[in-house]
């Protein structure tokens, strides 16, 4: 789990990009109107890097106590599953939402 680091931004891996939200997860909503919400995956993006699913999401914040109250479904993250002070860490930096390639 060390080699990911934490959960840090909820995020969509759409057509080989992922999608991330500084804002947190409420911001990801507005990426429905380009179609990234409905048509992509949607998971994390860890301290050091790493896009990872809700299953692999969900494993890294139980190794590192982000979880503060599990939602159902009980076998996927929920950014609201999420401590209040990892929350910060998905809202700290509050300009725009933007892609980076995977490649």
């Amino acid at each position: 789990m060390e080699k990911y680091g934490k959960i840090v931004y909820p995020a969509i891996l759409y057509n080989n990009c992922i999608y991330m939200s500084f804002k947190g997860h409420y911001d990801i909503l507005t990426m429905e109107d380009i179609g990234v919400l409905k048509k992509g995956q949607q998971g994390f993006v860890t301290e050091n890097g790493y896009f990872v699913d809700r299953e692999l999401g969900l494993s890294i914040a139980k190794y590192y106590e982000q979880i503060e109250y599990k939602y159902n479904p009980k076998n996927e993250l929920l950014s609201e599953d999420l401590k209040k002070e990892d929350l910060k860490l998905l809202r700290k930096i509050d300009k725009y939402s933007y892609k980076f390639n995977v490649n």
